[in-house]
């Protein structure tokens, strides 16, 4: 894209400043007009679709930070950022799990952007696990590998959650456990 754009303005050679190094051993030029600008695309349009719901989730967990809490840590001392640190974002923690949970999930079905953008290329650059499932399913017609890839994909996002799930636990985690166990009529 970037040379068509630079070749309707007359220019057919790099910039010197795009050809001198660059990253994962490719000139930044061969780097920009590489088939990774396809995903690129897809992903901010992802990140783009998928940012203002994540934001209105934040925005109800924020207003439901209790004022009193906040005025509380403001009377003991404490300053704008120990209140945002040790009040605000404890209780953000379901609303963070939430966020990142669906992103994990979502990341791993891009679809449709994929099926109306690319459909998987150019160079399979592209192509996600959930568009491979139904191209192998659905194109090709070999149901039983598209149905098996949809059920790894099922799987990689189970332990992907779990793993997420276990990573952003509390710490005092055992303790509270034991002390329900203590409390009588609970076993």
């Amino acid at each position: 894209m970037l040379h068509i754009l630079l070749g309707a303005v007359g220019v057919d050679q790099p910039p010197a400043a795009l050809t001198d190094g660059g990253p994962f051993g490719l000139t930044w030029w061969e780097w920009l007009s590489g088939p990774s600008v396809a995903m690129v695309s897809i992903i901010t349009l992802v990140v783009w679709t998928t940012a203002g719901t994540f934001m209105l989730m934040y925005l109800a967990a924020l207003q439901n930070v209790p004022v009193a809490l906040d005025e509380a840590s403001t009377l003991d001392g404490a300053t704008r950022w120990q209140r945002f640190r040790h009040v605000t974002l404890p209780l953000l923690r379901p609303t963070t799990f939430l966020v990142v949970t669906l992103g994990l999930i979502g990341t791993w079905q891009v679809f449709d952007q994929v099926y109306v953008m690319s459909q998987g290329d150019p160079a399979k650059t592209t192509l996600t696990p959930a568009y491979l499932s139904y191209r192998t399913a659905f194109r090709d017609f070999e149901y039983g590998s598209g149905a098996a890839i949809s059920f790894v994909l099922f799987l990689i996002i189970i332990l992907l959650a779990l793993g997420q799930r276990r990573l952003m636990r509390e710490k005092d985690q055992v303790g509270r456990r034991s002390w329900r166990r203590g409390v009588p009529g609970r076993s």
